[in-house]
């Protein structure tokens, strides 16, 4: 009922909806995108061990995150929302001007969104917040620190794009960078990075820290989980 009047309201007051949950990664890269893209969107907090919102009939499994769209579109997921958006709103595109830098940011979206996610995010996230909610069972030690020994690898690569280029795909900021920020910040709010050890990463992870499009996200708060002291500072 609270979802279908939910859609209701939206019709009406013809204005973007986006269903997230403050530390999942694929939401907050899609927050950033909206910001980016300078496009008017509510935020609905929703939670990804209790979702029974069915938009449509057409939409029944309602993934996080999931964008109601102008014209009562429903997007499901990170994939369909980027996409869609930069079909539809062609002003700034930030996959790329060419095909060949458009090739390169999905290819680093792919890296952050599905490998350095189930090799890192997945572990730390599931086992230290979310699982909880789900199991009665305690954190998994051996994941988190399987997770938390990826970090290095993922973090000497973005070390090697850093230091010959402007930005993770080039010379422009790309949805590349807004995919890796969004899955580092939420390692970064458990406090699971040692920034000390990667200083060229941190100076560029500093840089869109300072984007205005990123300032939202360090406010956030997840009930009984508090971030590091430095987690909110755009320089630490």
């Amino acid at each position: 009922m609270f979802y279908t009047l939910s859609i209701l309201l939206f019709i009406f007051n013809d204005m973007r909806k986006l269903y997230h949950y403050p530390l999942c990664a694929f939401s907050r890269l899609v927050r950033i995108y909206l910001k980016e893209k300078a496009l008017e969107h509510e935020l609905v907090i929703d939670f990804p061990w209790n979702r029974k919102s069915v938009f449509s009939k057409h939409h029944v499994f309602s993934d996080i995150p999931t964008l109601v769209d102008q014209d009562s579109v429903v997007l499901e997921g990170w994939y369909a929302i980027i996409e869609h958006l930069e079909q539809s709103v062609r002003a700034s595109s930030l996959l790329g001007a060419t095909p060949k830098e458009k090739a390169e940011s999905r290819r680093i979206v792919t890296l952050f969104n599905e490998m350095f996610f189930a090799d890192i995010t997945k572990n730390i996230i599931f086992e230290k917040v979310i699982k909880k909610h789900m199991e009665s069972s305690p954190p998994d030690s051996s994941r988190i620190r399987a997770g938390s020994s990826e970090i290095k690898k993922y973090f000497d690569y973005i070390t090697c794009l850093v230091d010959s280029r402007n930005w993770l795909s080039g010379n422009e900021f790309s949805v590349a960078d807004i995919a890796a920020a969004a899955q580092i910040s939420c390692i970064d709010y458990i406090g699971s990075i040692g920034w000390d050890n990667y200083p060229s990463v941190k100076d560029w992870y500093v840089r869109i820290k300072s984007r205005p499009s990123f300032r939202d996200l360090l406010y956030d708060r997840i009930p009984n989980v508090a971030p590091p002291d430095y987690y909110s500072e755009l320089d630490f």
